[in-house]
């Protein structure tokens, strides 16, 4: 006989003791996020100044040096580094639940073998959520470019009539779709599944069991976001007190001290909780598996 799946609750309470437990090892793979934010603060400090943006003053070398860094940053560096960081942690927790301590740095040699198979298999989910958005609006679309090519309103009317129930399909079947197959790409990380099989898998475990998977996925991550959150808040505060209390600062260099410190933080309080949020969805996947 099956066994039942996991409680939310144990899903929130095993998370933590996994986390205590493998603390120093996680963080040795998810503390390369903190990488990220220095990259960030390196760009924020050679960032042209407000009023420099607002005049439309040419920008400096370094200036330009600042911009292009942080676009080069926030676009290519970061994403890598975030999903390296992903199937590295994912390959530490199934050496862990194997009952064996990970290495990080042969996780993260691990996390880099499964970066490509894991990308794609994430990419082909991704599809999936824009195959429901045609099937939901593709029919009024055709109808109505149709009905405006020939100058036939009956069609068009028909299409916006379309149009609305395109609306209620295309959010059912993302919403569906979504919770199928969100596993897929940590199944292609730990059980070696590929594309087309690590989405087939994930839907044959998830299906018939959607909402109770959906609360198992959603409610941990939000009790863990909600306590970055907070954490984040608190850091908040306190940096826009120091800033406030501290005299002959200028108006630019505040300004360019408040936007690294909201950078900066998010990312830091991000390498801290990215552990419990897939240990909770490694766990889910086990006890599905079970």
């Amino acid at each position: 006989m099956p066994k039942s799946l996991i409680s939310v609750g144990q899903l929130i309470d095993h998370s933590w003791d996994v986390y205590r437990t493998r603390f120093n090892e996680l963080m040795t793979i998810s503390g390369w996020l903190i990488l990220t934010a220095v990259f960030y603060a390196l760009a924020l400090a050679f960032y042209p100044s407000a009023s420099t943006m607002e005049a439309g003053i040419a920008l400096s070398s370094m200036e330009s040096f600042g911009v292009i860094f942080f676009m080069l940053t926030t676009m290519i560096i970061a994403p890598i580094m975030s999903f390296w960081i992903y199937t590295s942690l994912a390959r530490a927790l199934s050496v862990h639940f194997a009952g064996r301590k990970p290495n990080p740095k042969k996780a993260m040699t691990q996390g880099k073998k499964a970066f490509v198979p894991a990308l794609i298999t994430s990419a082909m989910v991704m599809l999936m959520m824009l195959l429901a958005i045609v099937i939901g609006f593709g029919p009024a679309v055709v109808l109505a470019t149709i009905g405006s090519l020939l100058g036939a309103g009956s069609l068009v009317l028909i299409s916006n009539i379309l149009l609305l129930v395109g609306i209620f399909v295309a959010v059912f079947l993302t919403a569906k779709w979504m919770v199928y197959y969100i596993l897929a790409p940590l199944i292609t990380i730990i059980d070696g599944d590929k594309g087309k099989v690590a989405l087939k898998k994930s839907r044959a475990l998830i299906e018939g069991r959607f909402w109770g998977v959906l609360i198992r996925i959603a409610v941990p991550k939000l009790v863990f976001v909600i306590f970055g959150i907070f954490a984040m808040v608190m850091v908040g505060h306190i940096g826009s007190i120091l800033i406030d209390v501290s005299g002959g600062i200028s108006l630019d260099l505040q300004l360019r001290i408040t936007t690294m410190t909201q950078t900066i933080v998010p990312i830091v309080i991000a390498a801290f909780i990215n552990p419990l949020l897939i240990i909770s969805d490694v766990l889910l996947l086990r006890s599905l598996n079970e």
